[in-house]
C-alpha cells in the first residue's frame, strides 16, 4: 500500500511541478504586458497587478505541493533535508500568501501601495521569496541523484536556491538592483527546475525511478 501512495504522491508531485511552472511563465508574460503599459520606470497597475497577486497566490501553494511530493519521493536518508525543505516552503507560502492577500483586500480599499520599497510587507515577500524559498530548493535538491536527468535537476534547483539566497542582499543594503538577482532565479531557474522535477517524478512514477 505505501509504494501505492508513493506513485500517487509522485504523480501530484508532477502535476504540481508542471503547473508550478506554467504558472511561472504566465506570471513573466503577464509582466511583461504590464511594463508594456506603463514602462520600466512606473509601477505595474490594476487590472495587470490585480493578476500578477493571484497568480502569487496559487504558485505559493503548488510550492507546497510539490516540495511535499518531493519529500515522499526522496531516499530515506535524505529525509530530514526534504523535511526542512517542506517547512521553509510552508514558511514562504504563508508569508507572500498573507501579502498578497493584504495587498488584493485591506491595502487596495485604503489606496496603499504594498510593494512599494521600503515597506515592512515588501521586506517579508522578499523574506519569503530570497530567503525561505532559496533554503527550501537548495535543501529539497538533496532528493535528485542517479542518472543524468536527476543529476540536472539537482544542480538547476541549487543554483536557482543560491540566486534566490544572493538576492537577499539587495534588501540588506538598501539596493534592490542587487535583488534582481533573486528575481533571475525564482523567475527563470524556479520554472525550469519545475519542467525537470515534473520529468524525473514523471518517470519515478512510471515506474523507472533511478
Amino acid at each position: 500500500m505505501r509504494e501505492v501512495g508513493e506513485v500517487n504522491a509522485r504523480r501530484v508531485g508532477s502535476w504540481a511541478a508542471t503547473a508550478l511552472g506554467t504558472l511561472g511563465i504566465a506570471y513573466l508574460v503577464v509582466v511583461g504586458v504590464g511594463i508594456a503599459q506603463v514602462g520600466s520606470d512606473e509601477p505595474i497597475v490594476d487590472p495587470v497587478l490585480a493578476i500578477m497577486e493571484v497568480l502569487t497566490l496559487l504558485s505559493a501553494a503548488l510550492v507546497v505541493i510539490l516540495l511535499a511530493a518531493i519529500h515522499e519521493y526522496g531516499p530515506s536518508e535524505q529525509r530530514p533535508l526534504t523535511l526542512a525543505a517542506l517547512a521553509f516552503g510552508v514558511g514562504m507560502a504563508t508569508v507572500t500568501s498573507t501579502v498578497h492577500f493584504i495587498a488584493l483586500t485591506s491595502a487596495r480599499q485604503m489606496g496603499a501601495f504594498v510593494l512599494d520599497w521600503p515597506s515592512h510587507l515588501y521586506a517579508a515577500e522578499l523574506l519569503a521569496w530570497d530567503v525561505f524559498l532559496g533554503l527550501a530548493l537548495v535543501l529539497a535538491a538533496s532528493a535528485f541523484s542517479g542518472d543524468a536527468l536527476s543529476r540536472w535537476t539537482r544542480r538547476v534547483l541549487v543554483l536557482t536556491g543560491t540566486l534566490c539566497l544572493l538576492g537577499t542582499a539587495g534588501p540588506l543594503i538598501g539596493d534592490l538592483r542587487v535583488q534582481r538577482i533573486g528575481v533571475f532565479g525564482y523567475g527563470v531557474g524556479l520554472p525550469l527546475g519545475c519542467f525537470l522535477v515534473a520529468r524525473v517524478l514523471r518517470g519515478s512514477a512510471a515506474g523507472d525511478r533511478p
